[in-house]
């Protein structure tokens, strides 16, 4: 409340060099309304206040608005090539102030880094497309802090999203809250990676100034360092890799090396079994299985076969019998189906299955053929072989 007689007053942030009787920049600052003169003709000697006296039409505002359209060097830091609105605007200021704001960064030429930052009440989606075309669209602002706007739509975020590849925006911070449930941080952070890689380097002391961004930039020292941390966690990392390769690989030889230890071992132990229980075919006549009583002369030989053509199985038998005519008397088989002699106990099985099978070219009749009480001869001639006698 105003009492009678006294001036209006409105609080404003002003730059170095600004008007209006001001606190230096960076330092919010009472500026004073044009003063307000008694009229002597209104009755009861009321107060009158001049037209213009709002934020809009304020002094400070307009020199503000004057010296960023003019490319002031003296406004923000480094010659005026990073630019903190903060400084120069109150938070509240609503989306007409902001679009004059806008107007006036189109036609500057000095702003590169820009912070327009916490303006919610200021910055819709309107203001965002107009930021977008009129200023970032020029190429001459490459860093941008847009946090805590959240009047702001995802629809329209996404919209920025799809222009940013026509700007030189390279370093931005978004409030990651805002975007939460979507996927527009991780994109805007793919876009202006893909600036940087057409980003040149920068004033060593522009960068020095650039901060609270998703990723800050780094002047050609920090550079050096960071590109050396890196190439050093590389080297480590592959250091580890190999040692881990060479530790794999050694276990891997360590489990080949017992694993063919366990097989020689069981091989060997195989071996042993088999030369216990050994049995040894070579030289085993049906003449030494009849000369060692095993088998009778006269005794039946039969064999089963069943092939794939015919369903019901064959039986074929054969009869022993001692050969003459020879310088001795060997035995042999009388095959039944044929009438031939066989002194072969295999040559009588394939002779036999080939009236079946024409095309089958072998058999081992020891595994196949039995006696008369149902031992296979394979049995048989084992008896023989461990020196058991009928």
């Amino acid at each position: 409340h105003v009492k009678r007689g006294e001036s209006r007053e409105m609080v404003a942030s002003v730059s170095v060099g600004g008007g209006g009787g001001c606190l230096p920049e960076g330092k919010e600052a009472r500026c004073q309304a044009p003063p307000v003169e008694k009229d002597s003709s209104l009755a009861g000697g009321r107060t009158s206040r001049q037209a213009g006296t709002s934020y809009a039409h304020s002094a400070a505002f307009r020199n503000f608005i004057d010296r960023l359209s003019s490319s002031d060097p003296t406004l923000g830091d480094v010659n005026g090539r990073v630019l903190r609105l903060k400084r120069y605007l109150p938070s509240d200021v609503g989306p007409k102030i902001m679009d004059q704001v806008i107007d006036a960064l189109a036609v500057n030429t000095i702003v590169e880094c820009l912070y327009i930052q916490n303006f919610e009440k200021g910055m819709h989606d309107e203001q965002l497309d107009r930021l977008t075309d009129k200023v970032l669209g020029k190429g001459n602002i490459w860093a941008v802090n847009l946090g805590e706007n959240f009047r702001i739509s995802h629809y329209a975020w996404n919209q920025f999203l799809l222009r940013l590849p026509d700007t030189m925006v390279s370093y931005l911070y978004v409030s990651e809250h805002h975007l939460k449930g979507t996927s527009l941080k991780d994109k805007m952070r793919d876009a202006i990676r893909e600036n940087r890689s057409r980003l040149g380097q920068r004033d060593t002391e522009v960068i020095r100034q650039v901060n609270n961004m998703w990723w800050n930039p780094k002047s050609p020292e920090q550079l050096k360092v960071s590109r050396a941390r890196r190439a050093e966690q590389e080297r480590v990392r592959q250091e580890k890799l190999r040692k881990e390769k060479e530790k794999r690989k050694m276990l891997k030889a360590k489990e080949r090396a017992k694993a063919k230890k366990s097989k020689k071992s069981l091989k060997k132990k195989k071996l042993k079994l088999n030369k216990k229980h050994k049995v040894v075919r070579r030289g085993v006549q049906l003449t030494d299985l009849v000369g060692a009583g095993l088998l009778q002369v006269g005794e039946v030989v039969s064999m089963k076969y069943k092939s794939r053509d015919v369903k019901t199985p064959v039986i074929f038998m054969a009869s022993i019998v001692m050969r003459e005519g020879m310088a001795e008397n060997a035995a042999a088989l009388h095959c039944e189906t044929t009438g031939e002699v066989h002194s072969s106990v295999s040559g009588w099985a394939i002779k036999c299955i080939r009236t079946i099978t024409p095309n089958r070219m072998a058999i081992d009749g020891w595994l196949s053929a039995k006696t008369s009480s149902g031992t296979l001869l394979k049995d048989v001639r084992t008896k023989y072989l461990r020196g058991d006698r009928g």
